[in-house]
């Protein structure tokens, strides 16, 4: 009887060092200091520039995942794993300078040098100066109202394992491709910032919600007529009834606020790339 409670003992002790373990290493991914400079970005405070910010910020999607008025919502609850609830822009903004708001945005690394996870998508990284500008220009309008989220990012103890195994990564991107002002021939520019969340140019990808095979986009660019593909766009309907998944709900909540004129841009480039190295 001693030697199995001796044993139980044991079982507790391994299990209480793994848990410190798996939080303390886990905490120290969380904590960890990141670095990246400060971009040369000011809020575009005019009355233009603002507006142009709001659309931008739909097309986008960052009033999908903060909030349709940037106050904050759940968009994934996983027990014991994750919870993830993008916070309301309001009190952030109040809380942060342009070159910050700019750098967390663009490189996924907050005020305090600690990294953001989920958030920001791979094209925020190639954003031009004068769009984030326009996008923390319209941020700054917004006032802190009752409705705005307390809510934010949780990790439960399986999400704090697979973050000290790899499962989940920091959204950090030290490096920058962004220009300082947005393209005049604006198709790789468009395709880059708005479509590279999901699609890759030249390979396949899984769906962020429910793994299916995600078609590179030079693949798509020759199958689409323009007619067609602006329907794709704006419904998320593509050339068979098919249910198309995530893709359906961001081109309503999303990629319909892309112009007439950034479509036509977007499938230009497309069609011309569609010509060039074979997909994957």
């Amino acid at each position: 009887m001693r030697w199995i409670v001796r044993g139980l003992m044991g079982l507790a002790g391994l299990a209480v060092l793994a848990l410190i373990v798996v939080f303390g290493g886990s905490e120290w991914i969380i904590q960890k200091g990141r670095a990246a400079p400060l971009p040369p970005v000011a809020a575009d405070r005019t009355p233009a520039g603002i507006a142009e910010g709001a659309r931008l910020a739909k097309a986008l999607g960052c009033r999908s995942c903060h909030g349709p008025e940037g106050q904050g919502r759940l968009l994934v609850d996983v027990p014991n794993v994750i919870h993830v609830a993008p916070p309301a822009f309001a009190p952030i903004v109040a809380d942060y300078s342009d070159a910050e708001l700019a750098r967390l945005i663009r490189h996924g690394i907050k005020r305090d040098g600690t990294a953001t996870f989920v958030m920001p998508v791979e094209g925020h990284a190639g954003l031009a100066d004068q769009d984030l500008a326009r996008i923390i220009g319209w941020m700054r309008t917004l006032k802190p109202s009752a409705a705005d989220s307390k809510d934010g990012l949780h990790f439960g103890p399986l999400g704090r394992v697979a973050l000290l195994t790899g499962g989940i990564l920091p959204e950090v991107k030290p490096d920058t491709r962004a220009p300082a002002l947005r393209p005049a021939d604006s198709g790789a520019y468009l395709t880059d910032t708005v479509c590279a969340a999901c699609h890759s140019l030249r390979e396949t990808r899984k769906a962020h919600d429910d793994g299916r095979p995600v078609p590179p986009l030079a693949e798509i660019g020759p199958a689409y007529d323009l007619v067609a593909f602006k329907k794709l766009l704006r419904t998320g309907v593509g050339l068979s009834p098919r249910d198309l998944g995530l893709m359906r709900q961001v081109a309503k909540d999303d990629l319909a606020h892309l112009t007439d004129a950034e479509m036509d841009a977007i499938h230009a480039y497309l069609q011309g790339e569609a010509a060039k190295s074979p997909s994957k």
